[in-house]
C-alpha cells in the first residue's frame, strides 16, 4: 500500500472516530459522567491529538513537498494552513478533556467545542484531500515515485 493510500484509509478511519467523539459528547450532555462516556473518550484521545498531528505530518514531510514542485499551484498551501487549525483544535481538546475527567467541570465545554469545532474542520479538510489533493498527486506523479511514497509500516 501507498502512502496515498494509507492516508486515505486512515481518513475513513477518523471519520469513524470523529462520529463516535460526536456521539460521546452527546451522550455525556444527556447523560452526564459514565465511566462507559469517561472509557471512550480516553481510547480517542490520543488518536485525535498524537496519532492526527502523526498523519498530517506524513502528508507534510513526503506529500505535500513532491506535489508542490510537481503542480505550484495546487491548493497545498490551503491544507497546511488548514492542518494548523486542526492541530489548534485537536490541541484544546487535548488540553481540556484531561482536566474534565480529573474533576473540573468547567473544562468541560472548552473540550467539546474543541472536539466539535474538530470534527467539522477534519471533515471538510479530509474531503478536499481525498477528492482533490490526492487524485491531483496521483496524475502529476509518477508511479515509481508514488510507490516510493511507502507507508509508516513499511520503513
Amino acid at each position: 500500500m501507498d502512502l496515498i493510500a494509507q492516508l486515505t484509509q486512515e481518513h475513513q478511519d477518523y471519520v469513524f472516530k470523529l462520529s463516535t467523539l460526536a456521539e460521546v459528547i452527546e451522550g455525556i450532555r444527556v447523560n452526564g459522567r459514565g465511566d462507559y462516556f469517561i472509557d471512550a473518550m480516553d481510547k480517542l484521545l490520543k488518536p485525535l491529538t498524537v496519532e492526527l498531528d502523526d498523519h498530517a505530518r506524513r502528508e507534510e514531510d513526503f506529500l505535500f513537498p513532491r506535489l508542490l514542485e510537481r503542480a505550484p499551484d495546487s491548493p497545498v498551501p490551503v491544507m497546511i494552513e488548514e492542518h494548523a487549525e486542526i492541530r489548534e483544535k485537536s490541541a484544546s481538546f487535548g488540553r481540556w478533556y484531561p482536566l474534565w475527567r480529573e474533576g473540573d467541570e468547567s473544562a468541560y465545554q472548552h473540550w467539546a467545542d474543541a472536539a466539535l469545532d474538530l470534527r467539522g474542520k477534519f471533515s471538510t479538510h479530509m474531503q478536499k484531500e481525498n477528492l482533490i489533493l490526492f487524485p491531483l498527486a496521483r496524475r502529476v506523479l509518477r508511479a515509481d515515485e508514488i510507490r516510493q511514497l511507502m507507508t509508516v509500516d513499511d520503513r
